[in-house]
């Protein structure tokens, strides 16, 4: 098994950890793509009936790796990148079995959008929710576009992602994005009963279900346009000035050239 992605299974349900916790789960190459076969792997195995999706250490997912996306030398290897991070919202979305989202920490930028592509999240009172990507002059990827807007609708979605603000784990429940807020020392345990109860309904009911709400040929015609224009803007200036302005813990000054 890669060391970028821990699965257990457990019953019918597979806990599925992403474990890069030294980066915050930040989502490198290989993460992307060893998250994606284990979530195909899930997918092929008959006695999953629920997956579990968490992030080792701190956090759930930080996004996108910024040492990986300053080091990306054109549009097609911004492409191939943001591509590799969107199958992981598509393997979620596509699947015929419901997902939660174990959030125990931060879910920033490409890591709030993945939690959403799960039918459901159950949270810490330490969660943290930001979009983050106007920090380094990117739009929202991972089906962000989307899936924000279903989420919360379209004027509290526009303020999430124009605005570099994070919710607590408070006001993302009072936004109705969390399912089921614990304390960190029950979000197991909570994560754990709500598998056990989507795993004893109808296997073939809920999949159709989860078709219908989804519609998944919607979500896939977002990953390609945030595809072509986050390349583009991983190239630009003013995603070089954001990553240099974090890296250098200061305010970035944007400039709007491409």
């Amino acid at each position: 098994m890669d060391r970028n992605v821990i699965v257990k299974k457990e019953g019918m349900t597979a806990w599925v950890a992403m474990n890069r916790p030294e980066a915050l789960n930040s989502l490198a190459p290989e993460l992307c793509s060893a998250l994606v076969s284990a979530l195909d792997e899930c997918e092929a195995d008959s006695g999953v009936r629920v997956v579990v999706l968490s992030g080792n250490g701190k956090a759930f997912c930080a996004g996108g790796d910024l040492r990986t996306i300053a080091a990306l030398g054109s549009i097609e290897d911004a492409r191939s990148y943001v591509r590799s991070a969107g199958m992981i919202t598509s393997a979620i979305m596509r699947s015929k079995k419901p997902y939660i989202a174990m959030v125990g920490g931060a879910a920033a930028g490409a890591g709030f959008n993945i939690a959403l592509a799960c039918d459901l999240i159950c949270a810490s009172s330490c969660a943290r929710f930001t979009q983050a990507f106007c920090s380094v002059g990117l739009i929202s990827d991972c089906g962000g576009s989307l899936l924000l807007r279903r989420a919360v609708g379209a004027h509290a979605a526009r303020a999430l992602m124009f605005l570099p603000n994070t919710l607590s784990a408070d006001d993302a429940a009072r936004l109705g994005l969390i399912f089921k807020l614990t304390e960190p020392e029950e979000l197991k345990d909570a994560a754990a009963s709500l598998a056990s109860e989507l795993a004893a309904q109808p296997p073939l009911a809920l999949a159709q279900m989860k078709r219908l709400q989804n519609k998944t040929e919607e979500i896939e015609a977002i990953l390609r346009e945030e595809e072509e224009i986050q390349a583009r803007l991983i190239t630009g200036e003013d995603c070089k000035e954001g990553i240099r302005a974090f890296f250098e813990k200061r305010r970035p000054v944007f400039c709007g050239k491409s």
